[in-house]
């Protein structure tokens, strides 16, 4: 069977009324049961308060005074109680609350206002008189220390003096002619006359006194290695040659035992028919005798002026 056009227009048009009628009614049945309030127009211009700027203690910012009994932004402020005085509302005579809800609130929120707490008198402070100052004591007068005479200082006895270590040696030869030894017990004499004596490292030194104290002066050795005497078979025996040696630092006159040593030198080689060399075994001519004590003086001198 078959609809025509206008029955299905009429079939649509009975839908959307329906439709209609059912949205109307949802619409009023929510307004029914919600409660509206309408505010006074006196505060409806009023300026709504700024709220705080919440603070986030993660992030720094700048520097930020805070004064005394100022509350610091990072603590939470107290909660505001709650105002006694609403804000005068209008409401509908058809959505009236009942007396009975109104105690019901008012019992709800009774615990939550804060009790009318007297106020606290103000505390006046009384300042305490100083007491007085101590009268200050007399100082006690030192008793004068006992006069103690000073004795006269010990003199320190002199150290004796180290050993400095030998920067240099003057050094002469008395060498035998081919096939004319010294003879041992001539030439014993003739140092014993001379003032040397048998000593340490078994030959000879001589010294002199200097401030009531042995100083050497020089010492001889056998030309042969190795180079020693023996005291008890020297008579016997014949030398091919003897060394004549100063050490330098040594005598505090270096240049008169020098002079000492060079004399005496060139008495024995007179005596026993030798010859004069120096350290180079070179023939030791008066010019060589003159380069020794200039040798010597200028070690004095670089000794008396300090190093740079």
């Amino acid at each position: 069977m078959g609809l025509n056009l206008e029955t299905l227009i009429g079939i649509l048009v009975i839908l959307i009324l329906l439709i209609l009628a059912d949205g109307l009614r949802r619409m009023f049945r929510e307004r029914q049961g919600r409660l509206r309030m309408r505010i006074d127009p006196r505060f409806r211009d009023a300026p709504d308060e700024e709220e705080p700027e919440a603070y986030n203690p993660e992030v720094i910012g700048s520097a930020r005074v805070v004064r005394r009994g100022d509350t610091p932004v990072y603590q939470k402020a107290p909660e505001a109680a709650e105002p006694d005085v609403l804000p005068p509302t209008m409401m509908e005579p058809d959505e009236a609350v009942s007396e009975a809800r109104a105690v019901e609130q008012q019992s709800l929120f009774a615990g939550d206002e804060p009790e009318d707490v007297p106020e606290a008198e103000p505390q006046v402070r009384v300042e305490a008189e100083p007491a007085p100052a101590p009268e200050p004591e007399p100082e006690p007068v030192p008793e004068p220390a006992p006069r103690v005479e000073q004795q006269p200082a010990v003199r320190q006895t002199e150290r004796p003096r180290e050993p400095q270590p030998v920067l240099e040696v003057i050094v002469v030869h008395l060498i035998a002619r081919r096939g004319e030894p010294f003879a041992g017990g001539e030439l014993l004499r003739m140092l014993l006359e001379s003032g040397l004596r048998y000593g340490q490292m078994n030959i000879f030194h001589r010294h002199v006194k200097v401030d009531g104290k042995d100083q050497l002066q020089f010492s001889m050795a056998n030309a042969v290695e190795p180079g020693t005497f023996d005291l008890d078979t020297m008579e016997d025996k014949t030398f091919a040659g003897v060394t004549f040696f100063m050490k330098l630092p040594g005598p505090s006159d270096a240049i008169g035992s020098l002079d000492k040593m060079l004399s005496i030198c060139k008495r024995l080689a007179s005596e026993l028919n030798g010859e004069l060399k120096d350290e180079q075994h070179s023939v030791l001519t008066p010019q060589m005798m003159e380069h020794l004590r200039q040798r010597v003086q200028e070690f004095e001198r670089r000794q008396r002026v300090p190093s740079a």
